[in-house]
């Protein structure tokens, strides 16, 4: 029999000590990463009258974000809009446990997510006095989240987050500027997401 030398044993058993670590540490295959399906966002801001595409966008924004994330492969919105139309399916309402599993049977994913839009628009202060106007507008964006098991369709995560900015005008006698953005969507609406996305990635789920 073949004998095997000590300094031989010890090379190939430091070479397991560093291999291990690196392959346990290395990404998993796309196909072990679960299916989620992100569906349309509910609007619950009473204060939206400025911008009416809150809701529709965050669900845009959360796919986006979630495949960054790198912990889920996700179903593309337009894709996912395809697939609900031909089965004749709503995204609109709340989903109950039946309905979910239903969703997740038919669009095949392990996950939905869904959630709504709670507050989404601004605020407005003006004064002044002495051909000197001043204005203050506060931006304000707040969502909820919650991810269900399309198997049993049982919540498994929830969170909300929140985010403001605030813009200041100054003029004298007409003549001034500052920051008047109406486009606040990036500013307040995003780091939402991007808080509730973050927020799902750490979940143990």
């Amino acid at each position: 029999m073949k004998r095997v030398s000590i300094p031989a044993l010890c090379a190939v058993a430091l070479l397991a000590v560093v291999l291990v670590p690196v392959l346990s540490a290395a990404p998993k295959p796309a196909g072990d990463k679960p299916r989620i399906a992100v569906l349309e966002f509910k609007n619950k801001a009473d204060n939206q009258w400025w911008y009416h595409g809150g809701a529709a966008a965050a669900q845009d924004v959360f796919v986006t974000e979630l495949v960054k994330s790198g912990k889920f492969r996700v179903v593309d919105r337009e894709q996912l809009e395809a697939m609900m139309q031909e089965k004749h399916l709503t995204q609109s309402g709340d989903i109950d446990p039946k309905t979910a599993m239903k969703l997740g049977k038919i669009l095949g994913v392990n996950y939905l997510l869904t959630g709504a839009v709670t507050e989404y628009g601004n605020t407005d202060v003006s004064g002044g006095g002495g051909g000197v106007s001043a204005g203050k507008r506060k931006f304000v964006a707040a969502l909820n989240a919650r991810l269900i098991n399309a198997s049993t369709g049982e919540v498994l995560w929830a969170d909300e987050a929140s985010q403001e900015e605030t813009s200041v005008r100054v003029s004298v006698f007409g003549i001034g500027g500052g920051v008047d953005d109406n486009r606040m969507f990036d500013k307040v609406m995003k780091p939402c997401i991007q808080k509730l996305v973050a927020s799902l990635k750490a979940a143990d789920i």
